[in-house]
């Protein structure tokens, strides 16, 4: 039976040239559950996100799934054959993992209570997932790696589970680095920083929309003025890089009045919801401004945000946990690379912050190591090498 003409919603809007690789990856979708189930040494679930990649025959199709496909099809730059081999892994990967039934699983509330949480929704309806880097004990949260792992992972389901794949279909991240100094990317953050990248790029590919950068200290800014020179105007503009100063307009600008407390304006947490607390970040509770309901939350610390809006600052992306993987080439950042081993510092009239005193500067490998979390979704050739790892 043909399927019928359905109405396509604001995420199902593709060119002329994604329909046809998506209709021809679409085709293969049993072959590609098939071979699923025979790398996989548990069963492969049939549904990807909560959306059935093979329906039953109905007089509608499901435009949902062509929204999903487009996804590993962006991820591989339109090689088909990279996509359709990106997707069986995936699948594989959830099997194997036991994402079907993580979103049951427990953790300590003393461990990732104050870690991150969903609360909300931007003005275009999409959740929003806040983390925090500052003040962490980071053998206590990131020490058990698996652990870790896990707790990122069910978070990001609970976002994922807020997409409808219909008029949504990415997300929002905040990630607040107060309290973060140059010091906290130690030996347990920079293991879980990156497994985590390795995670996210391969199975959760143009799941971010925006990555705010919130309260960046002021050194960071001379780091990410380095590397903003070799990024790509595409992964840029999904930046926004903001001081503590300027956060609360800058977050009030780009979501809305829908915000944790501690991102308002002084003068408008009087009348506005609390944040919430401990056990309600790791209850799963997304508080919005007119109840408290029990929702999802976002799996990893990672996300995007944009260099190129007015009111932002540039600064540094220390992350004291994991970051996926930029959308920009390998050669792009292998060029960062070489560049950053030719000129350790910044030029004089980048330079907006100096390093702390008495503490010695990164090493560029680990600068782009840090930064490979600029992205979620990722582009680049993996039979290239990739720089930071």
């Amino acid at each position: 039976m043909a399927d019928a003409q359905v109405k396509a919603g604001k995420a199902q809007q593709f060119s002329e040239s994604e329909s046809k690789l998506i209709a021809e990856l679409r085709v293969q979708l049993p072959e590609i559950l098939q071979d699923a189930e025979k790398v996989s040494e548990k069963p492969v679930s049939k549904a990807l996100w909560g959306v059935e990649l093979l329906p039953a025959e109905a007089t509608e199709r499901d435009l949902r799934i062509d929204v999903i496909l487009a996804k590993f099809i962006r991820a591989r730059n339109n090689d088909l054959k990279l996509a359709r081999e990106m997707l069986v892994n995936t699948l594989k990967w959830r099997a194997e993992f036991g994402v079907e039934g993580i979103l049951q699983e427990e953790f300590p509330k003393d461990v990732f209570g104050n870690v991150g949480y969903l609360y909300g929704h931007d003005n275009d309806g999409r959740p929003v997932t806040y983390n925090f880097y500052g003040g962490l004990d980071n053998k206590k949260v990131f020490g058990d790696l698996d652990q870790f792992l896990r707790w990122r992972v069910q978070l990001h389901e609970r976002g994922m589970q807020q997409l409808d794949f219909v008029d949504v279909a990415d997300m929002v991240q905040v990630h607040d680095y107060e309290g973060v100094g140059l010091l906290s990317y130690d030996k347990f953050a920079r293991a879980a920083s990156k497994a985590t990248v390795q995670l996210m790029s391969d199975n959760y590919p143009e799941t971010l929309a925006t990555k705010i950068f919130a309260n960046v200290p002021g050194w960071g800014e001379t780091i990410f003025n380095i590397i903003g020179r070799w990024l790509s105007d595409e992964t840029k503009k999904k930046f926004v890089v903001v001081s503590k100063a300027t956060a609360p307009s800058a977050l009030a600008q780009r979501i809305g009045n829908d915000i944790p407390e501690k991102f308002r304006a002084k003068s408008e947490t009087a009348d506005k919801t609390p944040e919430p607390t401990a056990a309600d970040s790791e209850a799963g509770l997304d508080t919005d401004n007119n109840a408290t309901k029990t929702k999802t939350e976002d799996a990893s610390a990672q996300g995007t945000a944009t260099l190129s809006a007015p009111a932002p600052e540039p600064a540094h992306i220390d992350a004291a946990e994991a970051l996926p993987k930029p959308t920009d080439t390998a050669k792009e950042q292998q060029s960062a690379a070489a560049v950053a081993d030719s000129q350790p510092g910044p030029e004089p009239a980048t330079v907006t912050a100096a390093p702390e005193a008495g503490v010695a500067p990164a090493e560029p490998n680990d600068i782009i190591s840090e930064t490979a979390g600029m992205r979620l979704d990722d582009c680049t050739d993996p039979k290239e090498e990739n720089i930071g790892k």
